[in-house]
């Protein structure tokens, strides 16, 4: 049977018995002789969340004026108890920005009373049913994904465990005449371990993130101390090229409620951006201040730049800018972010093609 001939299993929740009766009237004479609509109707919230719960729904004609419930909170409420079921806002309200937050935030359309009719109330159903089918899909294939990193990550930690640990050894223990080629052979396999070691962890964090299972350890920590930490952490790799890192901390302590070892691992990695896309014989340069309500920590390097078509998408797992030559795993920004927001904060870059880049971490401070 195909979608248009299958009926539709709605749900509508609406509060004006005019406008519900208008609305069934309008699809029964859209549906034609078939009954291309099977609608149940409810006038509140609760009984709508109820009969979400209890019966098969396919989409949710959705009122956000209720008598139990006003404005975008009702949307929110259905869509968080049935994120899996297409919901059309079907609203008085002819309000633009609220029309683009409510798709932006899951919603499959957004139809005024007064301005459609039957035939585009039903194409507008058959349409998000659709759309709601395949993100359903993609939601679940990302899942999937997730998972295999997850588990075949972590089924690796043992044997690159033990490659590292036994190249160690050797190294440990070559005889005077051992070949200078074999030892720099010996090395390039312990620096691959140590590179495959922070490959398998980001994708475990990543993991870790996406599943909700990341727990911070807070505690009252001197932000400059953890900004110093992940500097000298970078300081060989930064003097290898010839860099320069500018940091002039504060003269007071800037203290804030933070996991310091997951901050010190999001300034780990700006900062290895910073040092791997800036100019040779060029500057990194770091800062850090208290504002009213948050800290703000600065990472600024001098190098290329980010192409404008690429902002707004750094910060996606997997993504890595065009042409950069890059050559990581397209999870480090993601896993930065993630972990700032976790704190409660946001993490911002500002680039300009040519001109370098400065990455910007906000946190909340009591």
């Amino acid at each position: 049977m195909t979608l248009a001939a299958k009926p539709i299993r709605a749900l509508l929740i609406e509060d004006n018995p005019g406008d519900a009766r208008l609305i069934r009237e309008m699809l029964r004479d859209a549906g034609g002789a078939s009954a291309a609509v099977e609608l149940a109707l409810v006038d509140r919230l609760a009984p709508g969340l109820e009969q979400l719960a209890g019966q098969v729904t396919d989409v949710v004609l959705l009122d956000l004026t209720l008598p139990d419930s006003q404005g975008f909170e009702t949307f929110t409420t259905v869509h968080t108890r049935a994120p899996d079921v297409a919901i059309v806002v079907l609203s008085g309200l002819n309000d633009e920005t609220l029309a683009v937050r409510a798709v932006q935030e899951g919603a499959q359309d957004y139809l005024v009373k007064g301005q459609v009719d039957g035939g585009i109330i039903l194409r507008s159903m058959r349409y998000a049913i659709e759309r709601q089918r395949l993100e359903t899909v993609r939601r679940d294939l990302e899942r999937q994904r997730d998972e295999f990193f997850a588990s075949v990550s972590h089924d690796l930690r043992t044997p690159v465990a033990a490659i590292k640990a036994a190249v160690g050894v050797v190294l440990a223990n070559l005889p005077d005449e051992f070949p200078a080629s074999l030892q720099r052979l010996l090395g390039n396999v312990d620096l691959a371990a140590d590179e495959l070691t922070g490959l398998i962890e980001d994708l475990l964090e990543m993991a870790r993130l996406q599943s909700g299972r990341v727990e911070l350890w807070r505690s009252s920590v001197d932000v400059r101390d953890v900004v110093a930490r992940a500097a000298r952490a970078l300081e060989p790799l930064i003097q290898a090229r010839g860099q320069h890192l500018e940091f002039v901390p504060p003269p007071q302590p800037v203290m804030a409620s933070v996991d310091a070892e997951r901050l010190g691992r999001v300034l780990r990695n700006l900062l290895g951006n910073a040092q791997k896309y800036g100019r040779e014989q060029g500057t990194i340069s770091i800062t850090v201040e208290r504002g009213a309500t948050d800290v703000r920590i600065a990472v600024t390097d001098d190098g290329p730049g980010i192409p404008r078509a690429d902002l707004e998408r750094i910060f996606e797992r997997f993504y890595r800018v065009s042409g950069s030559g890059s050559s990581g795993s397209g999870l480090g920004l993601a896993i930065a972010r993630g972990l700032v927001v976790l704190h409660g904060g946001h993490l911002s870059v500002e680039s300009t093609p040519g001109h370098g880049s400065t990455f910007r971490v906000a946190l909340p401070v009591d």
